[in-house]
């Protein structure tokens, strides 16, 4: 009896893991979405076991959910790093970190940005009350920065973000939108050998409600447009959006790395997390290197990446 409620649970929520798929931007779907790779394990675990007292009913509910899960089985949107020598000066490294507004975080941060020769950092509710130079201090080796928060733009904004560069930046620009609940999205364009390379960061809002799921994806929209205006883009950031959602192959470029298997949110359950943090890029760039790196204290696992010109 509790053998065939598991089943029956694991294949309902494959059923409307499906619907999901056709009938996207629905709160409550998409958030059964985001654990598709749970519910692939524990129906096929189920589905075997089923199998031994009722086999045709356990061979409609695997179908069911292999079905289900292709989004994760066939996920292709990703690029893996070629793992090539690179010089210092040749590579650009980045680093996303979502550090849940928590200054010894932020310092952790600082101290694994120097350790791991960090280029850029993409920092996802950053510190509140910060000035630019009060960052500048926290982030000595990274002078450039444009940080974008509540006191410092035109209205009232949400969790406030940071963009902090060893090297100089161009065309520095933050935007608020009405329409992405107080969420803003930062570009930056590099220069030197790097010229033509854009750099855009956002921090979405978490998708629990119908304007929620909305404004998430309008600042992922107009962000990815951002992005897409240049020759090359990296585009980071904690973007509270998994790959096997429909809204995810909206985005501009491939993602770095495969987010199968991998996780960045929460620390507390690394095993059985979500990948919402990502790093995304496109044009003359090659990936090097892609790492999700050690807690920080924060409940966000940083992700770094490292990129060299074609």
């Amino acid at each position: 009896m509790v053998l065939t409620l598991i089943a029956a649970g694991a294949y309902i929520f494959s059923f409307l893991c499906l619907i999901a798929q056709l009938v996207p931007g629905m709160v409550v779907l998409e958030l059964l979405v985001s654990f598709l790779p749970h519910s692939l394990v524990i129906g096929v675990i189920a589905s075997l076991a089923l199998a031994i007292v009722r086999p045709s009913t356990a061979l409609v509910g695997a179908v069911l959910v292999l079905a289900a899960a292709l989004p994760f089985l066939i996920f292709s949107k990703y690029t893996s790093p070629t793992r090539t020598d690179c010089a210092p000066d040749a590579c650009l490294t980045v680093i996303t970190a979502n550090i849940y507004e928590s200054r010894d975080a932020m310092e952790k941060l600082s101290t694994l940005a120097v350790r791991e020769g960090a280029d850029l950092i993409s920092i996802n509710e950053a510190v509140s009350r910060m000035t630019d130079y009060s960052y500048r201090q926290a982030f000595p080796e990274h002078p450039h920065v444009v940080h974008a928060a509540w006191e410092n733009m035109p209205r009232h904004m949400g969790n406030p973000i940071t963009l902090l560069s060893r090297r100089p930046l161009a065309d520095r620009d933050r935007i608020l939108r009405r329409d992405t609940a107080g969420r803003a999205y930062i570009t930056a364009d590099l220069g030197g050998d790097w010229q033509g390379t854009r750099i855009v960061l956002a921090h979405a809002m978490a998708p629990l409600w119908h304007e929620g799921l909305m404004a998430r994806n309008t600042l992922l929209r107009v962000a990815g447009e951002a992005a897409k205006d240049s020759e090359s883009f990296i585009m980071l950031g904690d973007f509270n959006l998994t790959p096997w959602v429909p809204e995810f192959r909206r985005l501009p470029g491939k993602r770095a790395g495969d987010p199968r298997g991998v996780a960045t949110w929460p620390t507390s359950l690394r095993m059985v997390g979500l990948p919402i943090d990502h790093i995304m890029f496109d044009g003359d760039l090659e990936l090097v290197d892609v790492r999700v790196l050690d807690p920080i204290g924060s409940d966000h696992l940083p992700v770094l990446a490292t990129f060299r010109r074609r």
